[in-house]
């Protein structure tokens, strides 16, 4: 099973140039490939979140305890608040996310889910997701292995932020979205809109 890792790096105010330099050096040999490279730019600042993919979770994990034992993570050790990563499996009747120019601003939603409705989400996302994936590209749907709070991340990408609004209005007034019985099963929501940083493969 392909695992998904979610990093996010919270830095120090104003360092931005300095932690882009030093991810685009020392990423390659992160492990992992790396999908997408983002900047928060509407939400909680002064973020960066990285998304990689891994082939099976021992090479995540590996990856993982690798980076934990590095005397300056990634290269930008100095400006680092906090560092956390979370593995994610892709909803299963998903293709992989691959390298694409879809747009400059990526959503990255979190969704908190009931116990026991994991299965019953992914159904009726799978139903309703082809009528919004062409409103608006999803790079992808994931639930996450880790922590305590069952969820699930999805990452949308839009040409504006204008864009997204309307699209967003759209699909409700057209009942294309939300997926049937899907606000029921979610306990909490959280969303950072952010921006393709220049060398991520999503763009």
């Amino acid at each position: 099973m392909k695992i998904y890792e979610l990093t996010t790096l919270e830095i120090k105010v104003f360092s931005n140039a300095k932690v882009y330099a030093a991810l685009q050096e020392h990423l390659p040999a992160a492990g992992g490939t790396l999908l997408g490279a983002f900047a928060s730019d509407i939400g909680d600042l002064s973020r960066v979140m990285l998304l990689r993919e891994f082939a099976e979770p021992n090479a995540a994990a590996q990856a993982k305890h690798a980076l934990l034992l590095q005397a300056d993570p990634l290269g930008c050790g100095e400006q680092l608040v906090s560092l956390k990563s979370e593995s994610h499996a892709l909803f299963p009747f998903l293709d992989a996310p691959r390298p694409a120019t879809l747009g400059k601003w990526y959503e990255l939603r979190t969704y908190g889910l009931r116990h026991g409705k994991l299965g019953e989400t992914i159904d009726a996302w799978q139903d309703a997701l082809p009528a919004r994936h062409a409103l608006s590209p999803c790079v992808g749907v994931f639930s996450a292995l880790d922590g305590e709070q069952p969820r699930f991340l999805n990452i949308w990408a839009y040409g504006s932020v204008d864009e997204r609004a309307k699209i967003r209005a759209d699909a409700v007034a057209q009942g294309l979205w939300p997926p049937k019985g899907g606000p029921a099963n979610l306990t909490r929501m959280h969303s950072d809109l952010c921006v393709a940083l220049p060398f991520s493969p999503l763009k």
